[in-house]
This record gives structure tokens, C-alpha cells and sequence, in this order.
């Protein structure tokens, strides 16, 4: 999404937006950041020659320090688990070697233009926002940092450096919107995942047709993904529940019902500011009540979204709102799955939200931006893209291999997540103030409305008041 005008916070504020960011264990601590590059001080007039460093992020991760040193350590570990290490474009691979590939493909793609990677782990969640913005305070970044739901934020406050035009252009023509459209601001992008995910709709077949419903068909519309959860529940007489989608007050919660506000055309926030009360988002929370009636009492606002997740794991949901990864983790749990896009609200467009996009970017401070970009282009080669195509848990971007026959045959419901990666996609928002504070009160009201079964209204109407006297 464009980014709106917020008006500008000062940078310490970001220390209190290091609380937005998505649930991630470690410790909370706000110590400084590593040195970002102590070899290379400087800006060089070309990016051959030169040694970058990089965040590493979840599935990619193969180790810290310089990356050609940790390629072979790494596949020895594997081939130790009995893992089979070896990868050929276009063939299947065990998801367990997915991050030495992806690793192997970069560092030579890098190797090609003489760049050197040095990799380096500052966590993830709050740990991570915490050490990036005391890195802004002290100017003092790696040449590529990595994040999701504060990365917009960094944009916004001018501490990213925007990706030149050519590139940019080259992006917007042949790259999906969800990769980029959250990291675009003012005409500018600022950012670019090379595998994000949006949410689709998921089901247990097995338990739908016990509910006497038809396993091969997803409910297209709100009213009968509602009225397809309450008979789910009713059949399961306890032992399964229709399930929904997961709508904690945290951010797991936020990225996955944040896409049935985007498609009832709502939102949590305009230019910075709240709009929790508008008449699309009390209507998603009448949903969020539906579906709540139908479940087990407090499995839909647990605090810790792995309860919920378990429970569909086990078998005991219907129906669930994920990303693109449950097409294969539900297999690997034995639950024959299907996969549709999220049914529409009366009104509703289709719209999504990024979850699980780890978006790249390269600070100003970055000291060799030359090399970090050329770093960013490799993430959305042809090379990486086939990779990702043929991990068959998330859809390449380059729309040249997920718009090819070859992708639409061998991954049917990938493509259609594929699909669901262009037009209206955006990121979570960043508030003008008090961040942190907003999100919770946001969370709270959805919690009180779906426990209490309140009037929807009155309760985001006490939101929106309180959230506007945080954030003003």
C-alpha cells in the first residue's frame, strides 16, 4: 500500500515502536547493535571489491559471519540428519535444506559481481526493532537490515534509502505487489520481500464432510463461512469446532483478521491516525463475534496463538485463516487440506495483508548502498525465484516463473496464492504516536467485543476516543 502523510515523529519514538513489532522470543534487552561493517568504512564508488553485511532472517538463516565460510559447515550438519543436500532447478527438495540453498544461490550470485556477504543475527520481534533503532540513534547499520512489521515505519521516517528508479521501475513491471506495495511511500519503494505471504482460507476436509458439508467447496462469502462454522461446531460435539481465523491482540492476530477488514474495505488506520470505529471494521468484528460463538471459549483471543494453531494441527478446527505455508504444513500433520482465497463480504473487494514477508532494505547510513542493492536485485533473480517455486510453501514473486504453465500445473494452489499477491495487499500500519499503545488498545476492544459479546460499535467507538487521545 502507499503509505499515507502522516505527519513526521521524532526517531526516539521509534524506541516505543520497537514494541510493534511481530511476537518473536528472545531476550527484550535494548543493548547496542554489533558494528555494522568495521572492514569497510566508507562509501566505495563501486560495488565490486566490497563486503557487505546483512540480517539474516527465519528460513534463510545458515549462521553468522562471512557466508562463503558457512556454506559447508552447513550442508555437512545436514547430511548428517540424512538429509539429501543436493537441488536441481525444478525438482523437490526436504524443506529442511531450503535456507542452504537459498544461501548457496546468493553467495554465488554475489561471488559473480566480486561482493562478499557477511551475515549477521540480531534476532527478530522486539529484540530486533530494539537493536535497529538504537543502530539509527547511533549511525550504525549493516548495509541490509530485515524486518516486517516496523519496516514501514523506518521508511517514514526517512532512515531508509529509497531503491533507484530503474530498479524500482524493473520491480513494479515484473515483481508481485505484496513483495513491494507495503514498502512503497510518497512514489518511492523502500523495500522488498523476496517471499511474502498473505493469508488464504484453509479447511480440514475430513471434519467439513462429518459436518455434511462438501469438502471440495470453500464457503465464497462471509454469511457462509459463519453459517459453515456453526455446523462444523455442531457436529463435533466437542471434540472439533468450525475454527475461523486466529484474533489474539497481538500482531499474529492483526495479520491474519487484518485481511478481512481489507476486504471489507476497513482499516486500522489512516496517515498515521486511528480509525477503529469506521462502519467496515465494526462489521469484520460482527464477524469475528459469529465465528467466536462457534469455538471453544477463549481458543480464538488466546493470548498465545500457538494454542490455536495446535488445535487445527490436531484436528480439532474446520476451518482456519493462514498463510501460504499451511498447503504443505497441514499435509506434513496428516490433515487433507483445501485451499481457497478468503471468502468476500457483502460489499467487499478482494484486499489482502503480508504476513510472514520479511522485507529487506538498506538504511542511509549504509556504507556501501551500492552493493547492498545489488544484493536486493539477486533476492528477486530468476535463480532464488525458482527456488522459492519449488519449496512449494511460498509463491515466487517474479511474476516470469508464477504466471509460467509450468507453475499453474505443478502448483495449483500455490498460483492461487500467487494471485492473491496483487492488487489491494498492504502491510500493517505504523501510528503517528504511541504505536505500541494504539495496537493495544485496538486489541483489547476486539477481545472485550468477542468475549463479552458487546455491541461492536460502542466498544470500538471507546477505542477510537482512547486511541485518538494516544496518538494526538
Amino acid at each position: 500500500m502507499k503509505f499515507g502523510t502522516a505527519s513526521k515523529w521524532g526517531i526516539s519514538a521509534l524506541l516505543v515502536a520497537a514494541l510493534a513489532g511481530c511476537g518473536g522470543g528472545g531476550s527484550q534487552e535494548s543493548e547496542s547493535p554489533p558494528a555494522a561493517n568495521p572492514e569497510a568504512p566508507g562509501q566505495t564508488e563501486s560495488a565490486q571489491g566490497t563486503t557487505i553485511t546483512v540480517l539474516t532472517e527465519g528460513a534463510t538463516n545458515v549462521g553468522t559471519g562471512k557466508l562463503g565460510d558457512l556454506l559447508a559447515p552447513k550442508e555437512k550438519e545436514l547430511k548428517e540428519k540424512g538429509l539429501d543436500t543436493a537441488y536441481t532447478p525444478g525438482k523437490k527438495f526436504p524443506a529442511d535444506t531450503f535456507g542452504l540453498h537459498y544461501q548457496t544461490i546468493m553467495h554465488d550470485l554475489m561471488k559473480a559481481k566480486h561482493i562478499e556477504v557477511d551475515m549477521q543475527d540480531w534476532g527478530w520481534g522486539e529484540p530486533l526493532i530494539q537493536k535497529q533503532t538504537a543502530g539509527f540513534l547511533a549511525k550504525n547499520m549493516p548495509d541490509i537490515i530485515v524486518g516486517e512489521t516496523q519496516m514501514n515505519g523506518f521508511a517514514q521516517q526517512g532512515l531508509l534509502e529509497p531503491f533507484p528508479d530503474d530498479m524500482a521501475d524493473e520491480i513494479r513491471k515484473n515483481v508481485a505487489d505484496a513483495a513491494w506495495k507495503p514498502m512503497e511511500y510518497n512514489g518511492k519503494i523502500y523495500g522488498i520481500a523476496a517471499q511474502p505471504g498473505v493469508s488464504s482460507l484453509f479447511w480440514n476436509k475430513d471434519l467439513v464432510k462429518q459436518a455434511g458439508l462438501d469438502p471440495e467447496k470453500a464457503p465464497a462469502t462471509w454469511a457462509e463461512l459463519a453459517e459453515n462454522v456453526k455446523k462444523a461446531t455442531e457436529a463435533g460435539k466437542g471434540k472439533f469446532y468450525g475454527g475461523g481465523v486466529y484474533a489474539g491482540a497481538n500482531f499474529g492476530g492483526y495479520l491474519r483478521y487484518g485481511a478481512l477488514m481489507t476486504i471489507n474495505g476497513g482499516a486500522f488506520a489512516a496517515d498515521g491516525k486511528p480509525v477503529f470505529n469506521s462502519d467496515a471494521n465494526v462489521e469484520t468484528v460482527a464477524l469475528l463475534q459469529e465465528l467466536n460463538a462457534s469455538n471453544a471459549p477463549g481458543l480464538m483471543v488466546n493470548t498465545n496463538e500457538g494454542a490455536y494453531f495446535d488445535a487445527w494441527y490436531k484436528g480439532q478446527l474446520a476451518y482456519i485463516i493462514d498463510g501460504p505455508w499451511q498447503s504443505q504444513q497441514a499435509r506434513d500433520s496428516k490433515i487433507d487440506v483445501g485451499m481457497a482465497p478468503i471468502p468476500m463480504s457483502p460489499s467487499g473487494k478482494a484486499g489482502n495483508i503480508t504476513i510472514g514477508a520479511a522485507f529487506h532494505s538498506v538504511p542511509k547510513d549504509s556504507k556501501h548502498k551500492e552493493a547492498a542493492f545489488e544484493y536486493i536485485r539477486a533476492m528477486y533473480s530468476k535463480d532464488v525465484q525458482q527456488l522459492i517455486a519449488d519449496s512449494n510453501v511460498r509463491s515466487p514473486i517474479l511474476k516470469e516463473i508464477a504466471e509460467s504453465d509450468t507453475y499453474k500445473k505443478e502448483h495449483p494452489e500455490l498460483y492461487t496464492h500467487y494471485q492473491a499477491m496483487s492488487g489491494n495487499v498492504q502491510g500493517l500500519p505504523t501510528f503517528a504516536k504511541d504505536n505500541s499503545k494504539a495496537w493495544q488498545i485496538w486489541g483489547d476492544a476486539v477481545v472485550k467485543a468477542l468475549m463479552t459479546k458487546g455491541d461492536a460499535k460502542a466498544i470500538l467507538d471507546d477505542a477510537q476516543k482512547r486511541a485518538e487521545g494516544v496518538t494526538q
